[in-house]
């Protein structure tokens, strides 16, 4: 708001304009020796852009009008410069404490000098406390803008990287050169994964703590190093651990842990040694088919096929031991030898034959991708 300033004010306030290159020597000064960020800065350049400000303060102060449309242009202008180079805004508002105290400073041994009553000098220091609060604003505001617009930049650039190392199509070259300004270290091992956007939970909840993640034909995708997780709920194919330029393999292998764990009703973080042949299960469709005719099929369907199959699926499970199937079935041992034997007379198996085991297990569980609902059951 505008205010009227009296005659002692004005002559205040233009003792400090008359003595205000000393006071934005000491501005400078003290921002280079108590803020890192400023220290690089040429002094001429933070102290052009110091004294501007100053003196629009003062002039305001002095005239006793708010700042004007093009002070506060002039303002935010300064605030994005800042942020270009590289000081923060945490800086820059410790930059604004230094230079108001300086001010007031002058505004009080002014006042001393001009010999004027305290009032005086209490109605000036509120009315420049009130033209800091509006300057801080624009100046804050182009500081926050050119932050977020690089944060998006570095963001955008971050997951074209991430999205080039996993589909293979950045050079050894071209793949360390970014790979070194965005800090990623070639020479260690990182573990790719994959989800999909749309299961409940997971959009946006991946925490990949180095940032790398994108999205490939829909899904959420990205690199960890081989010691950490992504995280994240729902499902999460993820793949074997490998360097950085063969990250494309690992990948792939992401995406079947991920397909086999849909297909076989899993959840969480699904890699290989958690679901073993399942994926060539998933991909081998027709070999699941004629597997499933072969040993299956003899069975029949009912509650008495699943019983026999639930019982060779934990047979299988358990190493072929009797007594650890009957434990976790809750059922004797000679039911359990009973239906593996009736097993074996109406499909011909021999349980105990590695390869026929093999056989029949991939059977049992190619079966439950085209039943999703028949899943083993305790007797």
């Amino acid at each position: 708001m505008s205010r009227r300033p009296t005659t002692a004010e004005r002559r205040v306030v233009a003792r400090v304009r008359h003595r205000s290159p000393e006071l934005v020597e000491r501005v400078v000064a003290r921002a280079r020796a108590e803020m890192s960020a400023y220290a690089p800065l040429p002094a001429p350049t933070i102290a052009a852009a110091t004294a501007s400000i100053v003196d629009r303060l003062l002039t305001a102060l002095h005239d006793g009008h708010p700042l004007t449309a093009e002070d506060l242009t002039a303002l935010r202008a300064f605030g994005e410069i800042r942020a270009r180079q590289g000081v923060s805004l945490a800086d820059v508002q410790n930059g604004w404490r230094i230079a108001i105290r300086e001010i007031l400073a002058e505004l009080t041994e002014a006042s001393g000098e001009s010999q004027v009553a305290d009032r005086t000098l209490l109605r000036l220091t509120t009315a420049l406390l009130d033209l800091v609060d509006a300057a801080v604003v624009p100046y804050s505001a182009g500081h926050r803008d050119v932050e977020i617009a690089a944060a998006r930049h570095d963001e955008q650039f971050r997951a074209e990287f991430t999205r080039a190392v996993l589909l293979g199509t950045l050079g050894p070259a071209d793949l360390r050169i970014r790979a070194q300004q965005l800090g990623v270290d070639p020479e260690l091992e990182y573990r790719a994964y994959r989800a999909r956007a749309d299961q409940p939970l997971a959009a946006g909840r991946i925490t990949a703590p180095s940032g790398f993640v994108t999205t490939v034909d829909g899904d959420i995708a990205g690199f960890v190093e081989k010691s950490r997780s992504p995280g994240g709920h729902g499902v999460v194919g993820l793949g074997t651990p490998t360097r950085l330029e063969d990250l494309a393999r690992s990948f792939r292998l992401a995406g079947r842990m991920l397909a086999t764990a849909q297909l076989f009703g899993r959840t969480g973080i699904v890699d290989l040694d958690s679901v073993g042949l399942l994926p060539a299960i998933a991909a081998d469709t027709d070999l699941g088919a004629e597997l499933v005719r072969r040993y299956l099929a003899a069975l029949g369907g009912g509650e008495s096929a699943r019983t026999l199959v639930d019982t060779v699926e934990a047979y299988l499970d358990t190493g072929l031991r009797i007594e650890a199937t009957a434990e976790r079935l809750v059922v004797h041992p000679n039911t359990v030898r009973y239906r593996l034997g009736r097993f074996e007379e109406l499909t011909g198996a021999e349980l105990r034959a590695a390869h026929t085991a093999l056989q029949v297990w991939w059977a049992i569980q190619y079966r439950k991708t085209q039943y999703p609902g028949d899943r083993p059951t305790r007797r």
